[in-house]
């Protein structure tokens, strides 16, 4: 595999801060705002994108270390505006496949083959430890189901002329609370030497999975949809 030099660091934000409103007399007129979560980038730099060698069935698997999941929920507080809340794990596990090759559809086709991961849930951490032990507890029960899991037995994404950077959405199993659904993951990702860096984005209902979003009578709730966020490094085995 030829090795990439790629300068690029994608810097995902997200809509509102992470930190904690008081649950108590919020009294701003400010009016809601759209309850849609979104990923956007904030900044760039000048990246090289380099064609690379062909190669075949290269597996990568997930660093932890080096890779978060989270969740961004948007929490609506009376007479207020949002609040964002951000909660995260970096207890990760996973791999997959790749082959870079010649293919109909494009100059040339990334197959993606086996991509499991899988993420600890009871392990998310926000700024609010009562509102991680409800998660735990109550709403997601993340107790009693803890695994999240995310898994493509077989994709294939068209590729300009080898390019070692996609932009592209795929579609996976997701399961959580043991219901599993399609779900599609914004993602962006690329290669630099053994390393893989993906960045991706979805949105999802929490009543898709068999609960209600949490809440807090006369103070505050939490809105659908949830987002959720990964930020993952693969490296070649």
């Amino acid at each position: 595999m030829k090795r990439c030099i790629i300068v690029l660091f994608l810097l995902l934000a997200f809509c509102g801060e992470n930190n904690e409103i008081p649950d108590q007399q919020q009294t701003s007129n400010t009016e809601p705002s759209e309850t849609t979560v979104t990923s956007e980038v904030q900044s760039t730099t000048t990246t090289e994108i380099v064609q690379l060698n062909s190669f075949e069935n290269i597996r990568f698997v997930i660093e932890k270390e080096e890779s978060l999941v989270g969740y961004l929920a948007p929490k609506q507080f009376l007479n207020s505006g949002l609040d964002i809340v951000e909660g995260t794990t970096r207890e990760i596990i996973g791999e997959f496949t790749l082959t870079l090759s010649d293919c109909d559809q494009a100059d040339s086709c990334l197959y993606i083959k086996n991509l499991l991961i899988r993420a600890d849930l009871s392990t998310l951490k926000s700024n609010n430890v009562i509102r991680d032990q409800a998660l735990n507890n109550q709403w997601l029960q993340s107790a009693l189901f803890p695994e999240a899991i995310f898994r493509v037995d077989e994709l294939v994404l068209p590729n300009k002329n080898f390019d070692s950077k996609v932009e592209d959405t795929i579609v996976g199993k997701l399961s959580i609370r043991e219901i599993e659904l399609d779900t599609p993951f914004s993602i962006t990702a690329y290669l630099d030497g053994d390393s893989i860096f993906i960045s991706g984005f979805t949105e999802i209902d929490t009543t898709w999975f068999g609960f209600d979003a949490p809440t807090k009578f006369n103070a505050w709730e939490v809105l659908n949809p949830i987002g959720i966020k990964v930020e993952l490094v693969a490296k070649q085995k």
